[in-house]
């Protein structure tokens, strides 16, 4: 008797007051209602066609002994009515606990479309949220009441009209004028010229991939480059020094390493004094004969070439001799001068008879080769090159015969 009369009571409770719940904060008791709900539209006006925002806030009680279950199906995106608008996107956010409370939030944007609300008052109709009440009290199982609904009141938007109040239709957009379709005309010829110029430049880009594949396949001479940039040469000379340097400081001085140095020197060399070396294109499986320096240059269509020089410590000193001037020397002859003594190091121990390596030297040799390829690289480029020119003769051009002898004392 004594628990069907509990249950009774429990019952008559979730009977009488079914829209509040007790709210516990710090041992206090507060009667707060079971569910509340918000709407915030981001404005009161709007065109036909014009896009708006919505969002639906709302907070739940959550207690130990009383919980609030809505069915936020009626929320979602895709099932929400808000006719005569209609949703165009939602979102629903990650709920947040707070106390007692739950709050749960929408955010949906919306549009009307139609050709009869031009100035009018629009609202957006309301929203019905059902949601049960779970109570516990003690131990007893958790008891579900029946079915109740909260009625978020509805949200007036003005529609704002874009034609006079007697149209009752919407208009298309206005006609093109003369002007303008004079305007695409010569829009389109141009287009039609620019697009005539580009497949000619593509057929002749075509017509010389042709043209070279076709002498590849006939298998001709080797093809000898005459132009390259200069810092790319001395750059791949300048690793080959460096490796050199890095495999003697392992496993010291031996022929090969004083061979490699050599011919990087002999670049650099050519480089210095003339600018000019033997390149020859070859294939990517092509080897590198002794006094060779195997490289490969190009962004797009990557080549293989093999460089070398017969320069001698002898022809570098007539070649820098023949291009010094009269009133000034060649801006490169200092570092010329220390790859003509390396050039002559490495060549005495690359042929001399009883094959002794003079280590220390060739050590120094290979250490100065590198500070000069390193300067050489930078001088090396055109625009330091022309910089380097213009000021040398800057330098030379006499105002006067007095001046003259002047530069003349300055220089030497």
């Amino acid at each position: 008797m004594v628990k069907q009369a509990f249950w009774l009571v429990a019952l008559g409770i979730m009977t009488l007051t079914p829209l509040a719940l007790v709210a516990q904060t710090e041992g206090d008791t507060t009667q707060v209602d079971a569910i509340q709900c918000w709407r915030r539209v981001d404005r009161n006006a709007v065109f036909v066609g014009e896009r708006l925002t919505m969002t639906v806030t709302c907070s739940a009680v959550e207690t130990d002994t009383a919980r609030t279950l809505p069915d936020q199906t009626a929320l979602e995106p895709q099932t929400i009515d808000v006719g005569p608008f209609e949703v165009l996107d939602g979102e629903h956010f990650e709920d947040i606990v707070n106390g007692p409370y739950r709050f749960f939030q929408y955010h949906y944007t919306l549009r009307i479309i139609n050709d009869i609300s031009f100035g009018q008052n629009i609202e957006i109709p309301p929203l019905h949220i059902p949601y049960r009440i779970e109570r516990r009290v003690g131990d007893a199982p958790a008891l579900l009441g029946r079915e109740l609904t909260y009625i978020l009141p509805p949200e007036p938007i003005r529609v704002v009209s874009l034609v006079a109040n007697a149209i009752v239709d919407i208009r298309e957009v206005a006609p093109a004028t003369f002007g303008s379709a004079s305007t695409r005309v010569f829009r389109a010829n141009l287009l039609t010229l620019l697009a005539a110029l580009f497949g000619v430049l593509a057929v002749g880009i075509v017509a010389l991939g042709a043209v070279r594949m076709s002498r590849e396949r006939r298998g001709g001479a080797a093809r000898v480059e005459r132009r390259l940039p200069r810092p790319l040469i001395v750059h791949r000379a300048l690793g080959e020094l460096t490796r050199v340097q890095q495999a003697t400081a392992e496993h010291g001085w031996n022929i090969e390493s004083a061979s490699r140095a050599l011919a990087a020197l002999r670049v650099g060399g050519a480089v210095a004094v003339s600018g000019s070396v033997a390149l020859t294109t070859v294939d990517a499986s092509t080897q590198p004969r002794e006094g060779q320096l195997r490289l490969r240059h190009g962004l797009l269509l990557t080549r293989t070439a093999l460089v070398s020089s017969s320069l001698t410590e002898t022809l570098l000193a007539k070649r820098l001799e023949q291009m010094q001037s009269g009133e000034a020397e060649h801006p490169d002859a200092v570092l010329a001068g220390d790859l003509g003594r390396g050039i002559a190091v490495f060549a005495s121990a690359c042929y001399s008879r009883d094959g002794a390596l003079p280590t220390d030297e060739l050590t120094r040799q290979l250490d100065t080769g590198i500070t000069a390829l390193t300067r050489l690289r930078w001088r090396s480029a055109a625009p330091v090159r022309f910089a380097t020119g213009l000021l040398a003769k800057l330098r030379l051009k006499p105002t006067s015969k007095e001046g003259g002898a002047q530069a003349q004392l300055w220089i030497h």
